[in-house]
């Protein structure tokens, strides 16, 4: 029927039911929304294939981090912690594969990627603070900070 196939008629009823179809009109919504990372998403089930080459080191150094701190979660309130982490940071690998990133947010993660790969971490955390939605909590970049201040993140 119509709902399955390609004319004005399915793209009138928004591939749903009527009532459905009404509602999205009266909220002036394109009928393709862009979709969200899936649920219990991590750094490791995220697909990157798509990145663009030059964000690919958010990847590598992000990955990296995240690394370093795992030995430190030693304790049931930290592993929850990294847990949530790696959440954040495979909702943020994956849109970035999607490319959901404005570019400025990409430019700031770059920013912050690059001091972090220096070993600069004040000026990762700077970066970090003035981002709406930190990447990763406070306490893994001061754990970090103190595991890796070695120049182990390389």
């Amino acid at each position: 029927g119509a709902m399955h196939g390609y004319g004005p008629a399915a793209a009138a009823a928004g591939g749903m039911g009527g009532a459905a179809a009404a509602a999205q009109q009266q909220q002036q919504q394109p009928p393709q929304q862009p979709q969200g990372p899936p649920p219990h998403i991590t750094m490791a089930t995220a697909d990157v294939a798509q990145v663009p080459a030059d964000q690919k080191p958010i990847l590598g150094t992000l990955n990296n981090l995240y690394s370093a701190c795992m030995p430190l979660a030693n304790t049931p309130a930290r592993r929850r912690e990294m847990d949530d982490n790696g959440r954040r940071l495979g909702g943020l690998f994956w849109k970035l594969n999607a490319g959901q990133v404005s570019s400025h947010v990409v430019q700031k993660l770059l920013q912050m990627c690059a001091a972090l790969d220096a070993g600069n971490w004040p000026a990762a955390q700077h970066v970090q603070a003035r981002n709406k939605a930190p990447v990763l909590s406070r306490r893994c970049l001061n754990v970090a900070d103190c595991s890796v201040a070695g120049g182990t993140l390389q």
